[in-house]
């Protein structure tokens, strides 16, 4: 049984507050890892070319109200 089964298989043991919990810590873990690899990318300046074509596409009118 590899690691990823034995997690699964821990889970299903686990009680609903338990995975309550465990659900609280996983979506705060996705979202600090969201967080460094947006950081990252910012960094390394990878947005740039996106970001300047958000910024003509609005001034040239190509966007929709929400």
């Amino acid at each position: 049984m590899n690691l990823l089964e034995q997690i699964q298989s821990k889970i299903y043991e686990l009680s609903k507050e338990e995975r309550s919990r465990l659900r609280e810590w996983f979506d705060e873990f996705e979202g600090d890892s969201w967080d460094q690899e947006f950081d990252g990318n910012m960094e390394e300046r990878k947005l740039d070319s996106k970001t300047s074509k958000a910024k003509q596409d609005f001034s040239d009118g190509k966007f929709k109200e929400i």
